[in-house]
């Protein structure tokens, strides 16, 4: 099976990021968190897997730790934009 890890590690991000105090007023819906999700994902370099588990979670390690700032900053960017213009 063939997936975009990325969404994995922006849905993380961005769980953890809604649930810090200062972004309490962002809107949590399904609708707005698939906007945020979205708005991060077009401005990240995807990173495709496939199931070899064992072989993949070293990798993935590595690409998250090293790629960590950019994910945040642009998960962040993206939630402050949707908070601004919701899509309801």
């Amino acid at each position: 099976m063939l997936m975009n890890y990325m969404e994995e590690i922006v849905s993380r991000y961005l769980d953890k990021i809604l649930k810090d105090p200062e972004y309490a007023s962002i809107c949590k819906c399904n609708f707005c968190k698939d906007d945020i999700k979205a708005m991060a994902l077009n401005n990240l370099n995807p990173f495709y897997i496939t199931t070899k588990r064992g072989e993949v979670y070293a990798e993935y390690s590595s690409y998250e730790i090293q790629h960590q700032a950019e994910i945040i900053k642009e998960v962040i960017k993206a939630a402050e934009f949707v908070s601004l213009h919701p899509n309801h």
